[in-house]
């Protein structure tokens, strides 16, 4: 009997080891997927803070998500996260694509720098559209889930930009912004997004509220935001829809760069005049965040 009453407490405490680790490790998961895919996406390092998967709630919250500036820029962040949160659709766990009800954001801190006529806007949509047009290879090919979100919430946004003209003194306009609404993400004809594709999709749709709630930056700021933003493939052809509060009001903004790649570099004047005056629970959450991928490594 004593035997057996030994063999149950360790088979308990084996139990209770495996189920602690299973805990840690979908943590570091969760943390490695979401680092890697901003990486991959961005062209730039991005670091998690912290990553808490609730196995059993199926809930998922986040802090400290920081994506670096480009080299040779002076900002200690292109932009800093301070928490997200989201619940999972339990009867997805199991499929290829994982549907979320809602993804909430809080809390971005966002530096926009132009230096000797550079920018380091330029240089992340630079790298997003290179992951767009398939210059990169497709790293999570065959990795991770897909993901439909019904409605993804950004609130507290706060968009830093300093300009430094060659020979010129530097100018810095703080855009704040409450709200930013995105709809039916991962619902087009392509199916789901990825983590690396669902960043895309969230820079888009910011940098297109700071166009449009930005009445007081430079012309020059506003008209390379929306020139950059032209050569990307429109959220509106992948289903998405985009809202920003202006004014205190909900404005639809999805269609803001459609059709306007041809001659979008010639729009900046314009634009400036416009913008003075205006298998288990465990291993289903484990595949959500595609592994510890090597997708920092593989920025190019």
């Amino acid at each position: 009997m004593k035997i057996l009453i030994k063999l149950v407490v360790a088979l308990i405490a084996i139990v209770v080891i495996v189920i602690v680790a299973a805990f840690y490790f979908i943590d570091h998961i969760a943390k490695a997927g979401i680092e890697g895919g901003a990486t991959y996406a961005l062209g730039v390092e991005t670091t998690l803070d912290e990553a808490d998967v609730g196995v059993f709630s199926a809930e998922f919250s986040m802090a400290g998500l920081n994506v670096s500036n480009p080299e040779g820029f002076d900002t200690s962040h292109f932009f800093n996260l301070s928490s997200g949160g989201t619940k999972v659709d339990l009867n997805t766990l199991r499929s290829d694509t994982v549907k979320l009800p809602h993804l909430t954001l809080a809390g971005l801190d966002m530096n926009l720098e132009k230096k000797g006529g550079k920018s380091n806007y330029d240089v992340i949509l630079d790298n997003l559209k290179r992951l767009e047009s398939g210059e990169k290879p497709e790293a999570e090919s065959g990795e991770g889930k897909d993901f439909v979100i019904e409605e993804v919430i950004i609130t507290d946004v706060n968009v830093h930009v300093d300009m430094l003209p060659v020979g010129g003194e530097i100018s810095r306009v703080v855009v704040p912004i409450d709200e930013i609404r995105l709809t039916n993400v991962g619902t087009g004809e392509d199916g789901g997004v990825k983590f690396s594709e669902l960043f895309g999709v969230l820079l888009k749709a910011v940098l297109m509220a700071v166009v449009q709630n930005g009445a007081d930056l430079p012309g020059e700021i506003v008209g390379e935001l929306q020139n950059g933003l032209a050569g990307l493939r429109p959220l509106g052809d992948m289903g998405v829809g985009v809202v920003t509060e202006i004014g205190g009001q909900l404005q639809d903004i999805t269609g803001q760069f459609e059709g306007v790649v041809e001659g979008a570099g010639d729009i900046g004047e314009g634009l400036g005049e416009v913008g003075e005056e205006v298998e288990g629970a465990l291993k289903g959450l484990g595949d959500l965040f595609g592994g510890d991928k090597k997708d920092k490594d593989e920025n190019d």
